[in-house]
């Protein structure tokens, strides 16, 4: 906490600083000082790619690779922002670092946090920018997410109900749902709130058909000898042998065992998914304060309760030699499982809080904001053990004559597991941003950040008898420094050969109160050669440290886990440790980024796309891998086997490799093309003379136009015909809608519909071409090449490539979506050099298929009907083909912990959701 009252004091000088340090008065304008637009931009289908004097737009030279008018974003046909960064997940993916969720931007600023603008509708933006990484840098973050800036409308009222409900065609599971959100935007004042609330279904293995692995725990019992050897001669080599059903009564003879053991089928005890209640509420309150800055406050509250099936209660029971319950000249152990006491649960209940602020201002030609965040994640885990048989087993090796093991029991219940934990944070940070000094290409702009952050983490747990507890804290300065200086600038004559060329540079340090001091230095260079085509080359050097949880959790001994081993081919039950591992250093990475984009045609929504990256990472920091020959080998001392070479116990305790290598091409094209509507179509008759007004006898809900609103406002936020579809009518029409003039727009009939801005058909496709990935063990160890045969997950090695596509057609209210992704298969090469054991994992293509209706836009449904104004109803088909990825060993059986209904549980989904919007 002292770093952060140590930031507050000198943050307040920044504002001071970038006065003294702004440009003269003819320095260039910043997107703040654009040229005023109308209140809402009249043109859907006109987009300036790159211009720096649209409202809200980032700082800097580098334009979007991509933007989205209003119309193209209602063509997606989702709900929200948080869907609608789904559905452009592929042009905002990085293949850079951790190649995370992208940086948000609002209106060209920062903001306190995604969850600010998450449950926005879409109908309150009017413009979506997709920049590449090297904007991150001029915002305080680093290089290795993709930025999306969300420019909102200046005007926008609505409230929006919606139901649904997501089913599996294959039975077994469904989530009903519904959100309500109440959204005002007047300029820079703007008040949200949002309310959420989802009730997924319990979904259990029986429901998927799922084989259950070997087990000794049956309703009948089975005894076991405890050396894993046979058990006795008259068996043969039986190390198993089920219970005769008369020995709940009767003391067993020997002959009365079988070698058929008793089997339960516990699928109907144990859920693949839990039954889940989730409840989240986000309100936020921007506003200006101070006659020129800025402001806003959020606060969400997420609340989540799953409830989960363990499978039966089981209890082991060990039997000696000269027990009057057990024949056997070896001590064998009884495992019985109980069908009529309550199933296993574990209950897990969450409660995130979260308060965030902002802080936005100018100075002169200079940028300034101060973000702060307030954290606070609790979670409580009750987890049931079983029953608790002590006193039988006390009995029965004392030989009591009436401690019956197989006879109906009566237990009382374990102690069950406990475990808490909460986990606090706060962060602030002070960013600004302006121009330097002019050169002769035009002026060098800099940003710079600082902040602090603390967080602590702790947690108690009660797990088999044994209590423990962790506190774990860090404190966190840092600080950033970004400068791009223009080279070249055709427009100002100056190297007009080369274009329009800029260089930048950064450096980052870290302070951690637990580890020490980190690095972060890059460069590189923005060049657009000829116009619309642009080449971008960045090169990173950063160090990383372990989260305080890798360093400092405590130790937990987790018996019962069931991996896969790959050195033996088969499904293991172990014993797990995991926890942190103090002796973790830091890595470091090195990354090379390449980039060009291409956009042919100025008048065309038609964009190429191509990166290369390669990085390499020094002790690069990873969760213990899965157990291969390669990785036992180098870690030893992490496995335990038996003598027959069954895999016993894992510690998977997080390391440090020695080396990481990876390297890819992606490349894609994103098209859009507009289609005219049948509004539109029937506005341009009217106008010509040929045909009735599309609107006599609508009536606009909202009322009279204000009179201070401009009359050339041809759409609204819906997308529907403002003024009658006509740019000049301003007053009672003769040609226009009843009422002024006012349209059928934010207040209007549509929902999403297109209206005067047509419809849309698009297209986008991208490939990923994994070349290298290679992971270094240890030093002087083994090379894994995940490419080729080999893994350190349980998923299997890499794949090579991967295909991410797009299609979608809205027009006249209808619209359909299509998403298409593959992934080539994978092999592993598992087992030893004498005795392998391959695994294969097979190419997965999946596609998804959302329909959808915006009753609204359709003229003559809302003439008959006013109710549907602002309502969308949709169909969406999640796994439209039911694919699930096909794993095989080298006889050509699926093993049972790869089996389809683990790798995709639901399977193919229907979702059907009712949406309607109150203007």
């Amino acid at each position: 906490m002292r770093l952060l009252v140590l930031l507050l004091a000198s943050t307040a000088a920044l504002p001071a600083a970038a006065q003294q340090a702004a440009a003269p008065a003819n320095a260039p304008a910043q997107a703040t000082a654009a040229e005023p637009e109308p209140e809402e931009e009249s043109s859907e289908d006109i987009v300036v790619t790159g211009s720096r004097t649209q409202r809200g737009a980032v700082v800097g030279d580098i334009a979007p690779e991509q933007q989205l008018s209003p119309a193209d974003i209602r063509s997606y046909g989702v709900s929200s922002v948080t869907e609608l960064l789904n559905e452009l997940s592929p042009q905002t993916r990085s293949g850079r670092g951790a190649g995370g969720a992208p940086v948000v931007l609002l209106n060209g600023r920062r903001i306190s946090g995604f969850q600010e603008i998450r449950d926005l509708p879409t109908e309150a933006i009017q413009r979506v920018d997709i920049l590449p990484e090297e904007v991150a840098l001029k915002y305080g973050y680093r290089a290795d997410q993709r930025v999306v800036n969300f420019v909102l409308r200046r005007r926008f009222k609505a409230v929006t109900a919606e139901a649904e409900d997501r089913f599996a065609t294959e039975g077994g599971r469904n989530t009903p749902g519904g959100e309500l959100d109440l959204l005002r935007i007047r300029g820079d004042k703007r008040v949200n709130l949002h309310l959420e609330y989802s009730r997924p279904g319990a979904l259990t293995e029986a429901e998927r058909d799922i084989i259950q692995a070997p087990n000794a725990a049956a309703v009948g019992g089975n005894v076991s000898s405890q050396n894993r050897g046979a058990i006795d001669p008259l068996f043969g080599n039986a190390t198993t042998l089920g219970v005769p059903a008369s020995a709940a009564t009767v003391a067993p003879a020997l002959g009365d065992f079988s070698t058929t053991r008793n089997t339960t089928d516990q699928g109907a005890y144990r859920t693949l998914l839990p039954q889940q209640r989730t409840f989240s509420a986000n309100g936020t309150y921007a506003t200006t304060i101070f006659g020129n800055t800025s402001a806003s406050l959020n606060a969400t509250v997420d609340h989540n309760v799953t409830r989960a099936l363990r499978g039966l209660a089981e209890v082991d029971l060990d039997l000696p030699v000269g027990s009057p319950f057990s024949p056997f000249a070896v001590p064998v152990r009884l495992t019985r499982a109980f069908d009529d006491v309550p199933a296993l649960t574990q209950r897990v209940e969450t409660t995130d809080l979260h308060l965030g602020g902002t802080l936005n201002g100018d100075r002169g030609q200079w940028r300034w904001s101060l973000t702060g965040n307030l954290d606070r994640d609790e979670s409580n885990t009750l987890t049931t053990t079983g029953l608790d048989a002590s006193a039988l087993q006390a009995g029965i090796d004392a030989f009591d004559p009436l401690a019956n093991p197989y006879a109906p029991l009566s237990l009382g219940a374990s102690p069950a597991d406990r475990g808490r934990s909460v986990a606090t944070s706060a962060g602030l940070d002070a960013l600004a941003a302006g121009p330097l000094f002019l050169l002769p290409a035009g002026y060098a702009n800099t940003s710079i950040r600082i902040g602090a952050s603390t967080s602590d983490f702790t947690s108690d747990s009660f797990r088999r008898g044994v209590a423990s507890s962790a506190d774990i804290g860090r404190d966190v300065a840092n600080a950033q420094l970004n400068l791009d200086l223009p080279i070249a600038n055709r427009a100002q004559g100056v190297l007009s050969a080369l274009g329009r060329l800029s260089i930048n540079g950064n450096l980052a340090v870290d302070q951690l109160s637990d580890f020490g001091t980190l690095w972060t230095i890059g460069y590189g260079a923005n060049w657009t050669p000829i116009t619309g085509v642009r080449v971008l080359a960045s090169v990173t050097e950063e160090d990383e440290a372990p989260s305080a949880q890798q360093l400092g959790n405590p130790t937990v001994t987790t018996p019962g886990v069931r991996v896969f081993d790959y050195v033996r081919g088969t499904t293991a039950t172990v014993t797990t440790v995991t926890g942190g591992n103090p002796n973790l250093i830091a890595d470091n990475r090195h990354a090379l980024k390449l980039g060009v984009d291409i956009t042919p045609w100025s008048a065309r929504q038609i964009n190429f796309r191509a990166d290369y990256t390669r990085q390499t990472t020094d002790d690069p920091i990873a969760a213990f891998p899965s157990a291969t020959a390669a990785i036992e080998a180098a870690f030893p001392d992490r496995f335990q086997r038996d003598t027959a070479g069954n895999l016993l116990r894992i510690d998977s305790r997080p390391i440090n490799f020695a080396r990481s290598e990876t390297s890819q091409l992606r490349y894609g094209v994103n098209l859009s093309f507009r289609i005219k509507s049948e509004l539109q179509k029937r506005i341009e008759a009217y106008r010509a003379g040929e045909g009735p007004n599309p609107f006599e006898g609508l009536r606009p809900p909202g009322g009279e136009r204000r009179p201070d609103r401009p009359a050339t406002d041809p759409t609204r936020p819906d997308g529907s015909a403002m003024n009658g579809g006509r740019p000049d009518a301003g007053g009672a029409p003769q040609g226009g809608p009843p009422g002024g003039g006012r349209g059928f727009g934010g207040r209007g009939f549509g929902g999403g519909g297109g209206g005067q801005a047509g419809g849309r058909v698009q297209f986008a496709l991208y490939h990923t071409w994994h070349l290298t990935e290679r992971v270094t063990v240890a030093d002087g160890g083994p090379v894994l090449d995940l490419l080729n045969g080999d893994a350190i997950g349980a998923a299997g090695g890499q794949a090579r490539h991967e295909l991410e596509g797009q299609a979608g057609y809205v027009n006249n209210g209808l619209g359909a979506r299509l998403s298409v992704n593959y992934q080539s298969g994978t092999r592993v090469n598992g087992g030893t050099a004498a005795a392998p054991e391959t695994l294969d994992f097979g190419g997965l293509a999946t596609a998804n298929l959302r329909l959808f209706a915006d009753l609204g836009g359709n003229i003559d449904w809302v003439r008959a009907h006013p109710w549907m104004r602002g309502m969308r109803v949709s169909v969406q088909l999640d796994n439209l083909f039911n694919t699930r990825r096909d794993v095989r060993d080298q006889s050509g059986a699926v093993p049972i912990g790869f089996q389809p209904g683990y790798l995709d549980p639901v399977g193919r989904t229907i979702r059907v959701s009712v949406r309607k919007l109150f203007f």
